[in-house]
This record gives C-alpha cells, structure tokens and sequence, in this order.
C-alpha cells in the first residue's frame, strides 16, 4: 500500500524487498547503512539479502563499530571491550554469528568500516565535504566534516540508502529511525560527546550528520520491521529491548522526513514533538502531512494496537 510519498509493505514474502527497492529510484552507486547498534537489535542477514538482492549494480555497505555488538553483550556481560583490537575481533565475530559475512560474499559487496578509514586516516579533505553541504547551516561539532572517508566521497552523486529497524526508544530519541540511523556514520563506538550532557546536544547531532551525507548522496530510507521490531522504554533497555517477531512490516520513501514522522504517528506520537524530527523537518523541509495522516489513519503499526 502506498501512503502519499510512503510505501509500505506487509508480508513474510523476500518479495517486499523489491517492491520497496523499486519505488525508491535509486541512482548507483548505493551505499547501504543498516542499523547493527547491538547485539540484540540489529538488520538481519536475511533482510540484508533481501535488500542486496533487489539493488542492481554497484552496492557497498557501511557502518561503524557500534558500542555492543558482542559476544559479552549477548550473553549478558556488560557491552564488552573498546580497545581497538577487541573491536576488530567483536566485529569480525559479529559478521560471522549474524550471518552477515555470508550474505556479503553471495552479492560480492564490500563492507566499509567508518571508524576504520577514520583511523587510517582514509578521509577525504574537510574542505571538499563542507562545500558540498553548504546548502546547510553548518554543523555544530566541525570535526563531522573531517570524518568522512574518501571512499565515499569518492562515490558522491550515488544513493545513500538508510536501512533502518522500526525501533522505539526511550525519551528524547523515542524514534530510532531513517533519520537516527545515520547517527551511526559518527565513528564509534564512543558518541557521548554528541549526545551532550541529559542529550542536549542530540536533536542538532543527528540532524547535522544527515547534513554531511545529504551534502554527499541523494539520502533515501527503509524501516525495517519485517523478522523483528523492538521497544525500550527505558536507558537500561537499550542494550536488551523488547523485541516483537516476524511482523513483516517494510515501509520506504524518498523522503526521510515523511517516512519517519509516519512512523511515529503509525505508533500514535506526533513527529513535531520529538526534538530531531522537528530539527529535520525545519532543516530539509516538512514531512508531507497528507503522507502522515494517511499512514496514521491506515490502522497498522506494530505496538501502539489498533485505533
């Protein structure tokens, strides 16, 4: 079904990975951006395949390294090491226990390691990108500029494809979302400073990230809800949500905006009071409010229950 600007499939079919695929328009290269935060939250291998498989030509996937994407953390013993070396053994764990690694070698794309190019010093020249996102105000932390590496910038003119999970959080994010999803281009695994003190800082850092790559790409998204989708109310529950299976939900747009405010009116919240939303909204332009209404008034979503 189509809502305005946003189409969302429903169904345990691979089948919805093309269709959803089909209405973005993506112009390769793409650089696809799934959602691996933790452990216990993270886009499937089977989604990734999905997705992969529906992407004609040139593709690469990107992530940093995320803060519990780790044995300890899946076996209940805190989020494991920061050192740079136990990072590399956690992620390679990671690729093979998800089963990501496999899938990458069926499509033959690479897997592209932000926080590793940043430590390689593999970035482009904070001049170049800052040009190409001076459409925007700029952003808040000036290093944002600096860490963009050269690889991407490289394919500049492709699509940037935020594939996100249809995540709630807790307060201020409340969202985790095509937006949010990009906040993971900040290399990891430590994002305090972005965060800022009781998150002040937060609503402007996510934004300005989606500025860079915005400056960069033609940025499009998918939420993902399709094996698993996932609830925490509180902090505590970030690592270990509460997590719903096999709702077969899989919406995408064009417009990140419009995507993610439908989604938080799908749950019954309303997009204007969430602080990043908002931010987004003044910055790129309004989400499409005949889109919103309408996903909102479609009746499916996954916690808030019928209307």
């Amino acid at each position: 079904m189509r809502f305005g600007k946003v189409v969302l499939e429903q169904s345990l079919d691979p089948y919805i990975y093309g269709k959803v695929v089909s209405e973005l328009k993506l112009k390769p290269p793409v650089v696809i951006k799934p959602n691996w935060g933790t452990i216990n939250n993270f886009t499937e291998a089977a989604v990734l395949d999905g997705v992969l498989g529906a992407i004609p030509g040139e593709k690469l996937v990107v992530e940093s390294y995320g803060w519990a994407r780790t044995r300890d953390a899946l076996e209940g013993k805190g989020i494991g090491s920061c050192k740079r070396s136990d990072l590399r053994k956690s992620d390679e764990w990671f690729l093979e226990y998800s089963g990501v690694s496999g899938v990458l070698k069926k499509h033959g794309v690479e897997f592209l390691n932000v926080t590793e190019e940043v430590w390689g010093n593999r970035v482009a020249d904070a001049s170049e990108v800052r040009r190409a996102a001076d459409k925007y105000p700029p952003v808040l932390f000036p290093e944002m500029y600096e860490r963009v590496p050269q690889r991407l910038l490289d394919l500049r003119g492709g699509t940037f494809l935020s594939l996100a999970k249809y995540r709630l959080n807790h307060d201020p994010i409340a969202f985790s979302l095509s937006l949010k999803n990009l906040f993971g281009m900040i290399p990891g695994p430590g994002r305090a400073k972005y965060h800022g003190e009781g998150d002040r800082y937060l609503a402007q850092t996510i934004v300005d990230i989606n500025k860079v790559y915005r400056g960069i790409f033609d940025v499009v998204g998918m939420v993902d809800g399709v094996l698993t989708a996932s609830i925490g109310r509180t902090a505590e529950e970030a690592i270990r949500p509460h997590t719903t299976k096999n709702k077969g939900i899989l919406l995408g747009s064009r417009d990140c905006v419009t995507l993610d405010a439908a989604v938080a009116t799908m749950e019954r919240r309303n997009p204007s009071g969430i602080d990043y939303m908002a931010l987004a909204a003044e910055t790129f332009g309004s989400w499409d409010v005949v889109s919103v209404d309408a996903a909102q008034q479609s009746g499916v979503n996954v916690f808030s229950g019928a209307p």
